[in-house]
C-alpha cells in the first residue's frame, strides 16, 4: 500500500508543474511534439529530475523566473482555459466573458503559484511512465511512479485529450491514488462562488497572486 505524507496531493501536483518547468532545461524543448500523449508525458518526464536538481535554487523565492517559464513552457501542454471552465461549473455559464476571461487569469496564476512551492521541496530519484490507457477515442490517462529519494513511491496519473481544431493532445487533470486536482477545485471554488458570488471570488485570488505577480 502506498503511503502519502501530509500535503502530497500538492506535492505531487507540484511533479506535474515541474514537468513542464523542466523543458527550460531542455535543448531539445521545441522537438517534443503533441501527436503522441505517452510520448509526450515520457518526453517530459526526462528532464523533470534535471531541472529540480539543478535548478532548485535559481528557481526557489524568483517568481518571476518561474511566470517566464510557465508562459512559454506551460501553456503549450496544458489547457488551462478548459481547466477553468470545468472548475467553475454551472457558474461558467451565468457569467460574462470578461469574468471567465478574470477566472481563467487568475486560477492559471493560483495553480503555478501554489504548485511551484511545492515541487521546489521534492527530492525526486526518478519517474517512471506507464503505457497510456484510452478511456475513450481522443481521451487517455497515463500513469507514472514517482521515487523520492527516501525510497517512498507514488502514483500520478496524468488525464490528455485530443484537441479538435488544433489536433494537439493536451493535459487537463492530474491525479493522486485516485484524488483528482480538478475535482477538488471544483467543490473549492464552487462553494465559495454559492458564498460570495463570482467578482468577490475573482478579487480574491487576484489579491493572493500580486506577490506572485510582482505587483
Amino acid at each position: 500500500m502506498l503511503v502519502l505524507r501530509k500535503n502530497s496531493f500538492n506535492a505531487f501536483w507540484g511533479v506535474f508543474v515541474a514537468f513542464l518547468l523542466g523543458l527550460a532545461t531542455s535543448a531539445h524543448a521545441a522537438e517534443i511534439a503533441q501527436d503522441d500523449p505517452e510520448k509526450m508525458v515520457l518526453q517530459l518526464s526526462e528532464t523533470v529530475v534535471k531541472a529540480l536538481n539543478e535548478q532548485r535554487a535559481e528557481l526557489e523565492g524568483n517568481p518571476a523566473k518561474i511566470k517566464a517559464f510557465a508562459n512559454e513552457y506551460v501553456l503549450p501542454y496544458v489547457d488551462t482555459p478548459k481547466m477553468a471552465r470545468y472548475v467553475m461549473g454551472r457558474y461558467w455559464r451565468m457569467t460574462s466573458e470578461a469574468q471567465q476571461q478574470a477566472f481563467i487569469d487568475e486560477f492559471t496564476t493560483t495553480l503555478l503559484r501554489s504548485y511551484s512551492q511545492s515541487l521546489l521541496k521534492l527530492n525526486i530519484n526518478s519517474v517512471a511512465v506507464q503505457p497510456m490507457v484510452e478511456e475513450k477515442p481522443g481521451r487517455v490517462t497515463i500513469s507514472s511512479e514517482v521515487t523520492q529519494a527516501d525510497g517512498n513511491k507514488s502514483n500520478v496519473v496524468y488525464r490528455a485529450y485530443l484537441d479538435d481544431k488544433s489536433k494537439k493532445w493536451m493535459v487537463y487533470d492530474v491525479m493522486v491514488e485516485g484524488i483528482s486536482m480538478l475535482l477538488n477545485y471544483r467543490k473549492t471554488y464552487d462553494s465559495e462562488f454559492a458564498k460570495i458570488g463570482v467578482d468577490a471570488v475573482i478579487s480574491s485570488m487576484k489579491e493572493k497572486n500580486k506577490e506572485f505577480n510582482g505587483v
